[in-house]
């Protein structure tokens, strides 16, 4: 009765540990798709693999990119003047938000024609210019629609 006792306990431990290295085989053998590696656990050889390089080219390139972007996808009305509505046409804006230079081309009403409006920051003034006209401080009709490019930029 003893020795069978034994038998049993040692087949159910046989069992366990069969159950147990054939899950962990099954996950092991299966890419991890959402893997993550806490920064407490890593060890320095796996640290030292992510070139710091890469992650200044990709900055870079993204910075590129957003100020390639042309936005915005539909047409926005950056002002209202004597219920003349002032759209930003969709696609014209480019600049970054953090940079010092921004361009969008306004149309003036439902079927008005375009116009180019440049923006750029000297130092602490931000100056203004239409259709490549000469450059002014930017007044408080420039500033709303300063502001709208910004908000357009931002997103």
């Amino acid at each position: 009765m003893k020795d069978k006792k034994r038998l049993y306990v040692l087949a159910g431990v046989v069992v366990a540990a069969a159950v147990a290295a054939g899950g962990y085989l099954w996950n092991g053998s299966q890419p991890a798709q959402n893997a993550q590696v806490e920064h407490s656990t890593a060890t320095s050889a796996e640290q030292a693999k992510e070139p710091q390089a890469v992650s200044d080219e990709k900055a870079k390139a993204e910075e590129a990119a957003a100020k390639k972007q042309n936005l915005p996808a539909k047409d926005v009305v950056a002002m209202t003047f004597e219920g003349t509505k002032t759209y930003i046409v969709a696609g014209s804006v480019t600049g970054t938000k953090t940079g010092t230079q921004w361009t969008a081309s306004l149309r003036h009403g439902e079927a008005g024609k375009l116009s180019k409006v440049e923006f750029k920051q000297d130092g602490a003034k931000l100056m203004t210019r239409n259709d490549d006209g000469p450059w002014r401080p930017v007044d408080e009709m420039d500033r709303s629609i300063f502001n709208k490019i910004q908000e357009i930029v931002g997103k």
